[in-house]
């Protein structure tokens, strides 16, 4: 069997018009994706492309904010990607039938990222990697293919944004800011950012302030296979 380990991002998107149709699209949805992601799930289902979302299911959780704000009581850690392993990488495991090749989306600008190529009875594969596909070209690909270009994906509180990122959603959605602001300090161990959410309210008057090309951003890690390092971590 062959999947995509989908993410409605630039990159999964793109990667979707270079794969044959019949191989299965997948994505686990935690629950706390951008409102603008979850727009872009249903204009994608308009346009005739099929994906299959998965609802995870952690310690009775199908919530990832509700899980780490009711049950672990933080916010996820930034060294550590539990929340990757919990409510993405189970949960499409669980799914693929095996033996099963995966395709994951890195563009070729990101190949470094490129560490895993299998796992137990998992292939993995990186076709934009082995096509020298650029995000540039990601771009290229969706818009060629007449769809929209996808906003960033990822979850509102995920600990990897940039400075850029937090400014866009405290600008963008207050509401969801602040909840970021109140999970993270649920524990004085854990510092999404350097001085603290808190301290980059309130956001840039103009949106154009808050963008930097240099901290451009997209949750790209949740669907990345852990490397060995990363999972001896993670049990320590």
């Amino acid at each position: 069997m062959k999947y995509q380990s989908f993410g409605f991002g630039v990159n999964s998107v793109a990667l979707t018009e270079i794969l044959p149709e019949h191989i299965e699209k997948v994505f686990s949805d935690p629950g706390a994706e951008m409102p603008e992601t979850y727009d872009y799930i249903e204009y994608y289902h308009q346009q005739d492309r099929k994906v299959t979302i998965l609802t995870p299911n952690v310690e009775g959780y199908t919530n990832i904010e509700d899980y780490y704000r009711l049950h672990v009581g933080c916010a996820p850690f930034r060294a550590y990607r539990s929340c990757t392993d919990k409510f993405k990488l189970r949960v499409l495991e669980k799914y693929f039938k095996k033996p099963a090749t995966i395709c994951i989306g890195i563009a070729y600008d990101e190949r470094h990222r490129v560490k895993i190529h299998e796992k137990g009875k998992l292939t993995y594969e990186y076709p934009l990697v082995d096509e020298k596909i650029t995000r540039k070209g990601c771009i290229e690909i969706i818009e060629d293919a007449g769809l929209r270009v996808p906003p960033k994906s990822g979850c509102f509180f995920c600990p990897f944004q940039p400075k850029a990122s937090w400014q866009r959603l405290a600008r963008n959605h207050p509401e969801l800011y602040w909840r970021a602001v109140s999970l993270e300090e649920l524990s004085d161990k854990i510092d999404l950012h350097p001085k603290g959410l808190r301290n980059l309210w309130p956001p840039p008057l103009t949106l154009t302030e808050a963008l930097n090309p240099e901290e451009d951003w997209e949750c790209g890690f949740c669907y990345m296979p852990l490397d060995k390092q990363t999972k001896r971590m993670m049990r320590e």
